[in-house]
């Protein structure tokens, strides 16, 4: 019932979704015994007042991974992806239906059973920032000055020149507290993540920009926030980013924290360069330190991966993409066997339809699990999230967040043909007391 590790849809589903309820996968419901909206004034206050007390937040979990597993947000009239998840807190992206130019964080803590609502900036470059001390506290940074957002520099958007940060602990205002960093050659952020007292920032085609959580819970705001950068063991590639006949980075390469212990990378190649369908080659390396850089620990092609017990019948017509890591078992690797379309003269290699996802054991080269999709779902990621919500879940519940027990025990019949929730409260008569005789002596 709680998977130590899940991997997640981006997407949200709201009650609006057609495919809400087309899961076999049982509803249940987030605990929120603490919810607040920050950063809001005047009417918006208390308009965003009255949609947070009326929101639900709900999780279908999958039993073991690669199945996915997705959040809902019941009665909340929104359109919401996840952009950050860290332990206990999720960060997710929110417009409200008629408000669709004006975006907001909403992030759920499953350790204080907490929701907050607050402003956010036009950027996707958020992340979940802890300190070195302890894991209760926490910051949601972002890299992009909210009144850049938008303007364009030769294609590209241009740097802000601070980081802004919001604590839930601090009184301040979202997004008022300022950091002056030195940044290297940022390009772009495919993947955000905290680990070992650093927050990292990753860009898929060019390498990792990283800074000290310390610098940044530092209340002396003078002091600039020193980054370094870690190149990727793999050839550069930004110039395929905006690429018409290339795929989005994510396709073929993923990043992340294993068992909390290091930061792996894994890559997929055939998709910046033609390589035959069997030769085509997965390849998994461990940081070793931000000056030691990569080693190379696993490398199998597709040609092995048939070989590979568990295999079975999946097709050998299909390409290995949408590479994710597995946050708790350090053997795993999440791969997908796709249909794709390819142009080799013009090289032209776009991932189409995901027909197998499966849970590639490096280590003993065979398939511990395999899944057909139920339905295309490609912007995924994997967390520990599901871990920590022993004390937060709710039910089973219907599709409206009705927990099944309550909605059975309002429908079970009474001996007169009513329900128990129509059942009058008869008071008790009360038997009336008896002396007691007292003998002589």
């Amino acid at each position: 019932m709680f998977p130590s590790e899940c991997v997640l849809e981006r997407r949200v589903r709201s009650d609006d979704d057609q495919d809400f309820a087309s899961t076999s996968l049982p509803l249940f419901i987030l605990k929120c015994d603490d919810r607040k909206v920050h950063g809001y004034t005047g009417d918006k206050l208390e308009i965003y007042n009255q949609r947070l007390k009326g929101m639900v937040i709900g999780v279908r979990l999958a039993d073991t991974p690669p199945a996915v597993s997705y959040l809902a947000i019941l009665r909340g009239g929104s359109f919401a992806n996840i952009v950050a998840v860290d332990k206990t807190v999720i960060v997710i992206s929110l417009w409200f239906h008629g408000e669709e130019r004006l975006m907001s964080y909403l992030i759920y803590d499953a350790a204080a059973l907490s929701l907050r609502l607050i402003p956010a900036p036009w950027s996707s470059s958020v992340c979940i920032a802890r300190p070195c001390h302890g894991d209760d506290d926490y910051a949601l940074v972002d890299t992009m000055n909210p009144l850049m957002a938008g303007k364009e520099n030769n294609g590209f958007l241009r740097q802000s020149d601070s980081l802004f940060l919001w604590r839930p602990s601090s009184p301040s205002r979202p997004w008022s507290e300022k950091k002056k960093p030195s940044f290297p050659d940022l390009h772009e952020t495919d993947a955000r993540f905290s680990f070992n007292g650093h927050v990292y920032w990753v860009d898929l085609l060019c390498g990792v920009s990283y800074c000290s959580c310390d610098a940044l819970f530092d209340d002396d705001n003078s002091r600039v926030v020193k980054f370094g950068f870690i190149p990727l063991p793999v050839d550069p590639g930004a110039h395929h980013r905006y690429a018409d006949r290339m795929a989005e980075p994510a396709a073929y390469r993923a990043m992340g924290v294993v068992r909390g212990s290091f930061i792996r990378f894994v890559s997929i190649d055939g998709f910046e360069d033609y390589v035959k369908l069997k030769k085509r080659t997965v390849t998994v390396w461990k940081l070793l330190g931000h000056d030691e850089g990569w080693e190379k620990e696993h490398e199998f092609s597709l040609k092995t991966l048939w070989g590979f017990q568990g295999f079975d019948n999946m097709s050998k017509d299909l390409s290995p993409m949408h590479p994710l890591l597995s946050t708790k078992d350090t053997d795993v690797v999440y791969l997908v066997l796709g249909e794709y379309q390819e142009d080799r003269f013009n090289f032209e290699f776009l991932p189409s339809v995901a027909r197998y996802r499966f849970a590639v054991d490096m280590r003993n080269n065979i398939v511990r699990t395999s899944v057909r999709p139920e339905e295309e779902c490609n912007e995924l990621l994997s967390c520990i999230f599901s871990q920590y919500l022993r004390k937060a879940l709710v039910g089973p519940c219907d599709d409206g967040g009705i927990p099944m027990e309550k909605k059975r025990k309002m429908k079970e019949p009474r001996r007169d043909g009513g329900n128990l929730t129509e059942a009058p409260i008869i008071p008790m008569k009360k038997k009336p007391r008896r002396r007691r005789k007292h003998r002589c002596c």
